[in-house]
């Protein structure tokens, strides 16, 4: 059966950066909280992670005003290559599947993305949309961490995790500059 590509989303995006660490920026509550939602002015909170099948995630996502509540249940789980996951929106009709898989490519990862069961076009519009922006905000930060950029120049050789959200509020805020203009 071919893919309904109206309920399908498909990505991939390079990392500069290896499996492990594109990993941790996916599935760690203190930098999940940096890109999760920032296309739309989303900020995350009170991010919850149970890593294993059958575990859950959480998260409340503020912009102003609005929030809404996300949540899941972990399906696969095998780090830092392949993770699929469903992904609710409480109070709606939106549960959708999320697999991402890890496949290190040169010095870096190729993400391959795949996300199904929109509730309509637009929802799948809107996360076509966010995806990207999100997958750059990660992006700019493992580039920082390898000396290309501003935060972390004379360090290439960073290996650990440590500050990492830090480059990623910074690719973040950068990303939101630029779209202001």
């Amino acid at each position: 059966m071919d893919d309904n590509s109206a309920n399908a989303l498909r990505l991939t995006h390079h990392f500069a950066g290896p499996p492990a660490l594109v990993w941790a920026i996916w599935t760690r509550p203190d930098l999940i909280r940096s890109w999760f939602g920032s296309s739309h002015g989303f900020r995350a909170h009170d991010i919850a992670v149970d890593l294993r099948p059958g575990g859950t995630w959480s998260l409340r996502n503020v912009n102003g005003d609005v929030t809404e509540h996300v949540s899941g249940t972990y399906h696969e789980v095998e780090a830092p290559n392949r993770l699929v996951y469903s992904y609710h929106f409480e109070g709606t009709d939106f549960f959708s599947i999320i697999s991402a898989d890890l496949v290190p490519e040169g010095d870096g990862t190729r993400l391959h993305f795949l996300q199904t069961g929109f509730p309509d076009a637009q929802a799948r519009v809107e996360h076509a949309r966010g995806w990207p922006h999100a997958l750059r905000v990660m992006g700019d930060a493992l580039l920082a961490m390898h000396g290309v950029g501003t935060l972390w120049p004379a360090l290439p050789e960073k290996t650990h995790i440590d500050g990492v959200a830090r480059d990623l509020e910074a690719a973040r805020e950068r990303l939101a500059r630029e779209a202001a203009q």
